[in-house]
């Protein structure tokens, strides 16, 4: 009995054959419910043994008179007609005095115990003329219901005589068209006592708490279809419970405030909504309901439950109550097996593991059928499902428990357990990302070995073809093979330091750049001024091995564009952070400007712009003639919106 998130638990897919270990195990799982119930709950609570009554004492001498008023002295002054018990009166409502005697060969010391038997709605009882028991009302129209309570009357030894003594009854039933009589159970009140303790146990006290605790359950139910996605489950959890409350109400408020025709039709409609609420339970608690199923069983139960009224005030009796007893029967029948066919329903098509609480679903079944059953088989018992309904309900409750007892265990116990878990998935993440971050490094080494041999066929590999053609035409000249082949090789050397510095941090890739820049501007007769700002961490670790990979070429390309190009004595290369945390990147040199760009150059500009591009920042070039060229690099941070180069040192 589980639900989900304030759901239950719910069953796995749909099943591509009959699974017949789970079969079995539902079987044995049944019958050990059934047997351990039946036999080990409900016999001892709800059955008192007869091999364990006591000696009964007969009553003889039996009559009956009927009355005008329910009072003992219209009793003492009735004429009495001699009948048998059990005795039955149709169909009106009526005030009757049943007079019986029994004989005592010795008062007992404790007196004596009484039973009354006796289906009215409320009665007085006389013994040798002193009343014993006159609770509640007993105006025909107006009366209370406490001769429905079964009770154990003790008869004081003082009011007891060897020889024979009398009991009376005054009797109302006003609104059910039987009054039934049966002989009072009576023997020594200390053994009859034990002998009924169980059973006016289970139909008195056992009612008030099985309604206090199925109002509890329904109330905690409430709760969870607040609070729950999937508010069905609980929802039909409490109706089923309800329902119940509303059947033990029945049995222990004595003084309703309704008439006995409101009353009867009560007692049908509440016994009727159990089954019903319990199929619509089970239907959902299943996790696929069948479709119509629960409008089916509810516009049953509402074409029934018309039919119940219309029949209690609409029919005369004893037909008017007749009809819905036999109706009220079928219905209990017909809605036990429906029950059991669901659950095997449910069990033939899904994978299930809940078989406890499925075996413990059929004793409600056995207790349904039971009772519809009990009208033409009464050795069966009546109340079997409102008996087992506390009991079935606290071991589903026992059974989720232990299903999902992790929910109860110590709150250290459960931090050690999320702090286990918690340092077992950050070590997955850190292998994950390892390997991630390697697959990105091999990646982009790929990627711009790629582009390299792109570069080499393009531009180097063109380069050489242009001076072995002039070597071959003749037109080859020394100094300008020297400066070829010196523009080759810087060329080549670049593209090494470029791969070497994939992969490596921001603050890494600059360094590297700059400890093998400086010597190489040196070389060729060049001034090199760096300046750099702090980077801070966050900036260092924003920028992956694919980003780090193209800002390096970008200042490669800068640099040697000014070398080969701009002849410039100096060069200034600055790094630095804008005040929304965008990365400023610039190169710039004193050359003759706009002027002295080749074609070569061209083609790395535009390289240049392409990589800006790759890492989301834009790339300004200023190259007025006579006054060098500086080319600008600014990558926006995450707040970033316009470029500002503004604190470049």
């Amino acid at each position: 009995m589980t639900w989900h998130g304030a759901s239950l638990e719910r069953s796995g897919g749909v099943k591509s054959g009959v699974n017949w270990r789970q079969i079995l195990a539902l079987a044995g799982a049944i019958a050990a419910v059934q047997l351990i119930y039946w036999q080990l709950i409900d016999k001892p609570l709800f059955n008192a043994p007869l091999a364990q009554a006591p000696a009964f004492i007969e009553v003889s001498d039996v009559a009956v008179a009927r009355l005008e008023r329910a009072t003992l002295r219209d009793a003492a002054s009735a004429r009495y007609e001699p009948i048998q018990l059990p005795w039955t009166h149709c169909c009106d409502p009526a005030v009757h005095s049943v007079r019986a005697h029994f004989r005592l060969d010795k008062v007992p010391e404790t007196g004596l115990g009484l039973i009354s038997t006796l289906q009215v709605d409320n009665y007085l009882l006389a013994i040798n003329g002193t009343l014993l028991v006159g609770e509640g009302r007993m105006q025909p129209g107006n009366g209370t219901f406490h001769g429905q309570k079964m009770f154990l009357t003790r008869i004081p030894a003082g009011l007891l005589k060897r020889g024979d003594n009398q009991l009376t009854y005054v009797t109302l039933r006003d609104g059910f068209p039987y009054a039934d009589i049966s002989p009072p159970l009576i023997a020594e009140y200390e053994a009859m006592r034990a002998f009924s303790a169980n059973r006016l146990w289970s139909t008195n006290e056992f009612y008030r708490y099985a309604a206090g605790l199925m109002a509890l359950l329904g109330m905690l139910s409430l709760i969870m279809v607040a609070r729950a996605e999937d508010w069905r489950l609980p929802a039909w959890l409490s109706a089923l419970c309800f329902a119940f409350v509303g059947n033990y109400l029945y049995a222990i408020q004595l003084d309703p405030g309704v008439d006995g025709w409101a009353r009867m039709a009560g007692f049908f409609l509440l016994n009727m909504a159990v089954p019903v609420a319990l199929l619509c339970f089970i239907d959902e608690w299943t996790g696929r309901p069948v479709r119509y199923l629960k409008r089916v069983a509810l516009s049953l139960f509402a074409v029934a439950g018309v039919y119940v009224v219309w029949s209690v005030y609409r029919v005369p009796m004893p037909d008017g109550f007749d009809r819905p007893a036999e109706l009220w029967s079928w219905f209990l029948v017909v809605m036990g097996a429906a029950i059991a066919l669901r659950i095997g329903w449910h069990f033939a098509r899904l994978d299930e593991t809940r078989i406890a609480e499925s075996a413990l679903l059929t004793v409600c079944v056995v207790a349904i059928l039971f009772d519809g059953a009990s009208r033409w088989f009464p050795d069966l018992g009546e109340a079997n499902l409102h008996n087992s309904a506390p009991f079935l309900m606290l071991a589903m409750l026992a059974a989720f428990l232990a299903r999902n007892f992790r929910l109860f265990r110590s709150q250290a116990t459960l931090t050690a357990d999320l702090r286990a878990k918690v340092a077992e998935r950050e070590a997955e993440l850190a292998l994950a990302h390892a390997r991630e971050r390697e697959l990105v490094r091999q990646q982009a080494h790929d990627s711009e070995r790629r582009r390299i041999m792109q570069d080499i066929h393009d531009g180097l590999g063109s380069q050489l073809m242009s001076m072995m053609l002039a070597a071959r035409l003749g037109e080859a000249e020394p100094a300008a093979v020297a400066d070829g082949l010196q523009a080759v090789i810087d060329e080549m050397r670049l593209m090494v330091d470029s791969m070497d510095s994939v992969g490596e941090s921001l603050g890494a890739a600059l360094a590297t750049f700059r400890a093998r820049i400086q010597p190489r501007i040196a070389a060729a007769g060049v001034v090199c001024h760096w300046q750099q700002a702090e980077l801070a961490e966050s900036l260092d670790h924003r920028f992956g091995p694919r980003e780090v990979l193209q800002i390096f070429r970008i200042m490669q390309e800068a640099v040697t564009n000014a070398l080969r190009h701009a002849g410039a004595d100096s060069i200034e290369i600055a790094v630095g952070v804008g005040p929304d945390g965008a990365l400023l990147v610039s190169v710039s040199d004193n050359g003759r400007g706009g002027a002295g760009l080749g074609s070569d150059a061209g083609r790395g500009l535009a390289n240049m712009q392409r990589r800006a591009a790759a890492v989301g920042g834009a790339l300004a070039i200023s190259s007025p003639p006579g006054r060098g060229t500086r080319i600008a690099l600014h990558v926006p941070g995450e707040n970033s919106v316009a470029a500002d180069d503004a604190s470049l040192p």
